[in-house]
């Protein structure tokens, strides 16, 4: 099986239609020289390896090592053999996409990453469990308050969810505290 040691010269990594059988999310390819290798299939838009105990994401630039099987045209990585041998080098990835200079009205662009699956799961919930009308998804201050909403909700299960003992009894929801009707008293005297 052929191995390789070389400096990383471009990462691509696109994003797949569907997710695969695993959640894969993401295809990657890295370009060493002029050959392009098939890292495969990733749950995040980056390459994250663990490095003597730290994990470091693959940048252009660093140096890597690995062995790969030859299919054809396709060279394909074997994961388990890949490893980052040098990381000086590395340089943050440059984003790849183009977008549209902002217009009066949009959105600033700070430069972050914003994964598409989780705005569309906000983009979801807004309007199944806020009730929100288009009208209301186009109004940016409804639209900052379902951000929020979400971002925090979805904090909120991912600090409880590791914490949470399956065996452990369930608690019902309270019943609502409903007020009282007041009894109307009659007087048949009158």
């Amino acid at each position: 099986m052929p191995a390789i040691n070389a400096v990383v010269e471009a990462i691509s990594i696109k994003e797949m239609p569907s997710p695969d059988k695993f959640g894969n999310t993401h295809r990657a390819n890295l370009k060493i020289g002029e050959d392009w290798f098939s890292y495969g299939t990733v749950k995040k838009p980056q390459i994250n390896i663990k490095t003597n105990g730290e994990w470091n994401e693959l940048q252009k630039g660093m140096e890597v090592e690995f062995m790969y099987d030859v299919n054809g045209d396709f060279k394909n990585i074997k994961k388990q053999s890949f490893s980052i041998t040098n990381t000086a080098g590395g340089q943050p990835a440059q984003q790849h996409t183009q977008s549209a200079p902002p217009t009066q009205g949009s959105a600033p662009q700070r430069g972050v990453n914003v994964n598409p699956a989780e705005v569309g799961q906000c983009l979801n919930l807004a309007a199944e469990v806020l009730k929100y009308s288009g009208d209301d998804l186009t109004n940016p201050d409804k639209v900052k308050v379902a951000i929020q909403w979400y971002k925090r909700t979805s904090q909120l299960f991912t600090t409880l969810y590791p914490v949470v003992d399956v065996e452990e009894t369930l608690q019902e929801k309270p019943a609502s505290k409903k007020k009282a009707t007041p009894e109307v008293e009659y007087d048949d005297d009158i």
